[in-house]
């Protein structure tokens, strides 16, 4: 399938080591206005292109956005009356009601397209979401997020779309909206009853670096999602949910994404902890590559609007933490 990559910073980082080991994905086109050439055997045959309008009167079938939010609405309803098959970022625009009306478009006009949530095409998260479905520990019960992250922009106090919320950025807009969407393929839709922000100002700039909410969902489930940016060492996210029959504990300490989670899985009946450490761990150097890799393929064999569903709603609720 010839495909186009718009983008050139997580682009070339998160997606390119994915897209070159997808065998049915013949990447013809990288565009960017700032890229430069990429020196790799494999890519000999790449065109380079600066005008993202151009892809669409080319051969190809699919397109992946790695974009900032503004300019990814504009690429999305320019492919309204093209109609290719088109992946993109979360968030899906610089606000939820943009969001909604290009989900509604993208549907109205059957367009097959998916959204990068990192953690929905992890091994370890779709084995909880396992978890929950069959209830194999009983019905969940109540559940915690913790998760500290560094972020370089907001640590270094930058103005840039990635620090302005109302460009799509901020920690709501690029954390929260993976913690919402991932709590919401797990138990379904949530309603945020409570929440807490702390603000940091510097000069003309203002963000958000700490949320704290409380959520609930279907049959009294109860949660917490508590978030902040630090500015050194390594993250640690943090999920546990207690069920009716047991507990299970996703935990990871890295300064990657998405390698080194650790499963913990204990019954009441047996009082046994199940471990189950990272599955795939060392395929790519950056983990995300690797979710990316799954999202792809899933996305090829059978694509849905399920990811889309999780982010829009997920965005829904980040509306309100004003």
């Amino acid at each position: 399938m010839n495909t186009a990559l718009i983008g050139s910073n997580f682009g070339i980082k998160g997606y390119l080591p994915a897209i070159k080991k997808i065998k049915s994905i013949k990447l013809k086109i990288i565009c960017s206005r700032n890229i430069k050439k990429i020196e790799d055997n494999d890519l000999k045959k790449i065109n380079y292109e600066t005008d993202w309008k151009k892809i669409f009167k080319k051969d190809i079938k699919l397109i992946i956005l790695a974009v900032p939010p503004k300019l990814q609405e504009k690429i999305i309803t320019y492919n309204i009356k093209f109609k290719k098959r088109i992946i993109f970022e979360k968030p899906i625009s610089s606000n939820y009601f943009k969001s909604k009306k290009l989900i509604e478009q993208i549907k109205k006009n059957k367009i097959n397209a998916d959204i990068n949530l990192t953690y929905l095409n992890h091994d370890l998260f779709k084995k909880v979401k396992d978890i929950i479905k069959k209830k194999k520990l009983g019905v969940p019960i109540n559940f915690r997020v913790k998760w500290n992250f560094i972020s370089y922009d907001l640590n270094k106090k930058i103005k840039s779309w990635k620090t302005d919320e109302k460009q799509g950025g901020g920690i709501k807009n690029i954390f929260l909206t993976h913690v919402f969407s991932y709590c919401q393929f797990f138990f379904g839709k949530l309603i945020l009853k409570n929440f807490k922000i702390k603000i940091t100002k510097f000069k003309d700039l203002k963000f958000k670096n700490q949320i704290i909410c409380d959520v609930t969902g279907k049959n009294f489930l109860v949660g917490k999602v508590f978030i902040e940016t630090k500015k050194r060492g390594i993250q640690t996210h943090k999920i546990d949910i207690n069920f009716q029959k047991g507990h299970v504990q996703l935990l990871t300490k890295s300064k990657d994404w998405t390698k080194d989670f650790v499963l913990k899985i204990y019954t009441k009946k047996n009082k046994k902890t199940k471990i189950f450490n990272n599955m795939n761990n060392k395929l790519f150097k950056d983990g995300r590559s690797h979710q990316i890799y799954s999202m792809i393929n899933s996305f090829l064999k059978k694509p849905n609007y399920k990811n889309l569903n999780y982010c829009l709603d997920s965005e829904k609720i980040n509306m309100y933490l004003v």
